[in-house]
Formats: C-alpha cells, structure tokens, sequence
C-alpha cells in the first residue's frame, strides 16, 4: 500500500464510487463531486486525476449528479502536482486544453480499443434491462430493429438475438450487411429500415445522429418502445416523438444502472473507506 500516492476520484456515476473504494485500499484516494467531498489538502496534492467518462455537459462544470453544488472544472487542476496525470474519457479539446494549459498531462480511455470494446458489453446490457422494464411482453418474441452495426450496434445486435428476439439491424455498408448475414442476423440497409417501423416493437438507435426524424417517428407503432444509445446530439427527433407521444428513452452514459435512486443502491453510495 502506497499511501503517499494521492488519487483523486472526482464526479460521475456509482462507476466512480466503486473506483474510489477499490483504489482506497492501494493508494491515498480523495474524492471531488461525489456524494462525500473529501479533498486534498496542500499537502497531498495528487498524482492523477481520475475524471468520469462522461467529464462534462455543458463543458465548463465537472458531470457530477451525485454533487449538491456545481464543480468547474477548471477548478480541478489546483488539487494535482504539477506535471500529474488526468485520465478521462473522450476528452474534447476544450477540455483538454483546460488541463494541458495547467501543465499536466492528459490520458484518453477511449484511446484503448480493448475498452472499447468491452465497454460495450455492458451497455447492450443495460439496453436489454430497459427493454425488459418498458415493454409489457417478454424481449422474446419481439421484433427489434437496431439501428448501426458499430461496436455497440455488433453487441446489442447479438445479446437481444441470444435471448429470443427476431432482431433486423439496419446499416450502410454492404460490408456490414454481409456479416449479419453471416452470423445469423436479418440485415437491412438503413434506408430502407426507416421507411416504415410500424412492425417492430423495439427500435434501438446507436447512430449518433438523427435519423429517426419527422418523416420516421410518423411511422412508429404508438406501442412501440425506443431505446436512443448514441451520444449527443442522439438520433431521435426528441421533441417530436414527444408530440406523437411516443416511448423514448436516451439511455445516455450507460452502463450505469438507469434506477441510481433505487433503494437498493442506498448503502453502496456511502463513501468510507
């Protein structure tokens, strides 16, 4: 245990608060806009900085629901050593600057494919456990159309398929196409998909950018349920399928469990070491 090694674990989701309890027991963890502030002092300036994968939303204040009172991020670098470490992920270069201009050094999650990857994971997960909490049948039997055959498109594709789904993923490249084909998958090129989604009773985007517009939504079963995974700006027209009234759900930031007021989490949020 190396106690004179300061780490600090600032915002983001239960992800966060298990990071922090797990490094306590190697390192001297402190914590910034989490449920418990608990702060370096001068003296045990940290190490690294350890940012949530989501830092920002609005690019100036630290992603922090579990803060009381906003954290700017600008304000972080005067707890790391100069020269320490900030590791997040998808860092824009806004944000980069932030900490770049403060003389430390930056490193990417995402720049690591691996992770990437299993990332993945466990946001089909979660996009299946919404699925099983909306839709009033079983994922079973239903058609799902996912839209994108990204990584997380590849995943969602293959878990709903698993567990009994008849599942059709939409993409562009005929590349993409073929390798549903190949591994047992109903693969239909995008354009033709959004022309008419009344028969599914599950529709997953992963694209991130809008392409369950006007003209889409207006063909959506009013019982259909729709799960938006992509990152910011989405690909729903949100305010829209809110007029039509529709089910949509952004699953942004997953896997964080959608339900982080669930009293069954209340115990784990505690952050003593």
């Amino acid at each position: 245990m190396n106690k004179n090694f300061t780490v600090i674990i600032a915002g983001g989701d239960l992800r966060q608060i298990y990071l922090a309890k797990y490094l306590s027991a190697f390192f001297n963890v402190k914590t910034i806009g989490l449920k418990e502030d608990n702060l370096p002092t001068e003296k045990d300036k940290a190490d690294i900085l350890i940012l949530p994968i989501i830092v920002s939303n609005d690019g100036v204040h630290l992603n922090a629901p579990f803060s009381e009172k906003p954290v700017s991020l600008s304000s972080l670098s005067s707890y790391v050593l100069p020269e320490g470490t900030v590791c997040s992920g998808k860092l824009s270069p806004e944000i980069k600057q932030i900490f770049t201009g403060a003389g430390l050094k930056t490193v990417d999650y995402f720049s690591r494919e691996e992770l990437i990857i299993k990332n993945c994971i466990p946001t089909a997960e979660g996009a299946l456990q919404i699925a099983m909490e909306e839709i009033p049948t079983t994922v079973s039997g239903s058609k799902v159309l996912v839209i994108g055959y990204g990584r997380v498109g590849k995943a969602v594709s293959h878990l709903f398929s698993s567990v009994g789904a008849t599942v059709f993923t939409a993409a562009r490249k005929y590349s993409d196409l073929a390798w549903c084909e190949t591994l047992g998958i109903n693969g239909i090129k995008t354009e033709q998909a959004v022309e008419d989604l009344g028969k599914y009773d599950i529709i997953i985007n992963t694209v991130p950018a809008v392409v369950l517009d006007r003209n889409a939504l207006m063909t959506v079963s009013p019982e259909a349920l729709i799960i938006d995974l992509a990152s910011k700006p989405g690909g729903v027209d949100f305010d829209f399928s809110k007029e039509l009234g529709l089910n949509v759900i952004w699953a942004l930031s997953l896997p964080l469990n959608v339900k982080i007021s669930n009293k069954r989490f209340s115990k784990k949020l505690s952050l003593s070491f």
